[in-house]
């Protein structure tokens, strides 16, 4: 286990690369100084021109949103910098915040936009929910699978073949599709969502039927309707922050006076869903990080923190799993607390983590240096 020497990401991140000692995150952030964005920008101008009044009064493209800071960010730039008239698409979760529900209702009232939303069949979310946390511990993969299959699907439905997401993650933090590109087409192969289904329906534990709404279109399917999916990031320079600064002054809402969170150490990223959170807190015993060491890498990047400041708080917050977290996911799937850290108890990695005499875990690792 080895440390970033920039940030405080560990090389324990998934499919994530170093080089000099220096993660792929930190040195894709950097190259934003150097590329030309006013020839990116000319790029971005032509596609759009391509598209854009394409339709007549209908929409010129789709923008794939969950209503957060960094959608707001997108629907902004399409429509007030842009000149696109975007449908919205997005996918609902199974605990949405009141502050989330305002927040997309707000990219409507403010962009004068539709939104189209899916609502999941809940019965299924929560069968699978179960599952895959006892199966793969990723609780939100049904979740996570319609948010990337609903915006392909629906944007072919309505016959529209511009696409808009936010940021090429893969590119932005490490993973397996980590080259820097414009398209979005290889977005739902980047291994989020891993390809289990075959296996529970084996299991008799899910229908295909029920699946359908979940299931990836093929690259193929995608080229041959003639989709043309992109990420704004390739063509925008890209920060969390910055979103969030852009965000506020069109009316979007931090979580603050609704609900503190334990563990973050913001409230206002991911914050449309308190149970979906989950999933982000389990990297924390499989890879030794989770949200407090992202985003603290993400402000030491952007020159808001230093990476010695940091290196205590995300010590003190990036082990709390915040208790609204665990009732939110049980009484959604109907677990009780004991069920619960008995599965949670399988998805710690011991070369990190030692469990006392009472059930208690305890790290192996100092934050910044490695293990210990």
């Amino acid at each position: 286990m080895k440390y970033c020497k920039n940030c405080l990401m560990p090389n324990t991140r998934p499919n994530i690369k170093f080089e000099n000692n220096e993660c792929v995150s930190c040195i894709n952030y950097r190259k934003q100084k150097s590329t030309d964005w006013i020839k990116r920008k000319e790029e971005f101008e032509k596609i759009c021109q391509k598209y854009r009044n394409q339709n007549g009064n209908n929409y010129d493209c789709a923008i794939a949103i969950s209503g957060g800071k960094d959608s707001h960010f997108q629907v902004y730039y399409m429509k007030e910098i842009m000149k696109m008239n975007p449908v919205l698409l997005s996918v609902n979760n199974f605990d949405m915040t009141d502050t989330g529900r305002k927040n997309l209702e707000n990219i409507s009232d403010t962009f004068d936009c539709d939104i189209i939303s899916f609502l999941p069949n809940r019965n299924v979310e929560r069968k699978l929910a179960k599952k895959a946390f006892i199966d793969i511990g990723s609780p939100t993969w049904y979740l996570d699978a319609l948010i990337y299959a609903y915006p392909y699907k629906m944007a072919m439905k309505m016959g529209l073949k511009f696409l808009i997401y936010g940021e090429n993650v893969n590119y932005t933090y490490g993973g397996k599709y980590d080259a820097e590109v414009s398209s979005a087409m290889m977005q739902p192969k980047n291994d989020v969502v891993k390809p289990i289904w075959k296996e529970w329906f084996n299991e008799n534990i899910i229908t295909e039927k029920e699946l359908e709404s979940a299931k990836q279109p093929t690259v193929e399917e995608c080229k041959e309707f003639g989709l043309e999916p992109i990420y704004l990031s390739y063509f925008v320079p890209w920060d969390s922050h910055h979103n969030y600064e852009v965000a506020k002054r069109f009316g979007f809402s931090h979580l603050f006076h609704e609900y503190i969170r334990e563990g973050t150490l913001e409230q206002y990223n991911s914050i449309d869903s308190i149970g979906y959170l989950l999933n982000q807190y389990l990297k924390y015993p499989k890879y030794a990080h989770a949200s407090a060491t992202e985003m603290a890498s993400r402000w030491i990047r952007a020159g808001l923190k230093t990476r010695k400041e940091m290196i205590p708080i995300v010590e003190k917050f990036d082990k709390k799993l915040d208790q609204g977290i665990v009732e939110k996911f049980c009484d959604f799937v109907n677990f009780s607390k004991k069920d619960f850290w008995q599965i949670m108890d399988k998805w710690y990695n011991l070369e990190f983590f030692e469990q006392d005499q009472d059930g208690v875990w305890h790290e192996k690792f100092k934050v910044g240096q490695g293990i210990i």
